[in-house]
């Protein structure tokens, strides 16, 4: 297994808790501090790959966090809620593919983001068959991102339509270009 198809296989899991409204990997500080953020929240932070004689032990961090009320009196809630789902992550993860180590320590935090967060994390060691190395093409997950460039050129175009006439005609001809199309 590589790193495209665990981070994808935690996801999945995750938004499948009745607890995760949205699931984030990489920086947790630059994707909790988004006001598009839905929570509870899950963020999976790879920390390192060990590779060991065709095995992978792929260590994560793994965080989840929901908005502290200002009374704070949803905080051990939100502990409770964070440690279950981890921990649910964990044990429906621990198949015959993968082999996670039991031993979960979990460490509550509060800290403000976009908003003020309450949450745990824990680092989550996996183990499974190594792909590093294989040749295969298949290993990886490729995607066309032109509809996702089109869509972002869209909306930067229509934030600035009013503002700036020059920079609005710049990011139409860079539309038209990536879809093939002249521009006058």
């Amino acid at each position: 297994m590589n790193v495209n198809e665990l981070i994808h296989k935690i996801c999945e899991v995750a938004l499948s808790q009745e607890t995760v409204k949205s699931v984030y990997h990489g920086d947790v500080y630059t994707n909790w501090n988004s006001a598009e953020v839905n929570y509870g929240s899950l963020n999976i932070g790879l920390q390192n790959i060990t590779y060991n004689d065709q095995m992978c032990t792929y260590s994560f961090i793994l965080y989840y966090g929901d908005r502290l009320l200002q009374d704070k009196h949803n905080i051990n809630s939100i502990f409770t809620d964070g440690v279950n789902t981890i921990q649910s992550v964990v044990n429906l993860l621990n198949t015959g593919d993968m082999d996670i180590d039991s031993n979960v320590i979990y460490t509550p935090f509060e800290q403000q983001f976009m908003d003020y967060l309450a949450g745990v994390y824990a680092q989550v060691d996996i183990t499974t068959q190594s792909t590093i190395g294989l040749c295969s093409m298949d290993a990886y997950d490729y995607k066309d991102s032109k509809d996702e460039i089109i869509e972002k050129l869209i909306e930067e175009i229509n934030k600035y339509k009013a503002k700036d006439a020059e920079l609005t005609l710049l990011l139409q001809e860079i539309l038209h270009k990536i879809n093939g199309e002249t521009f006058e």
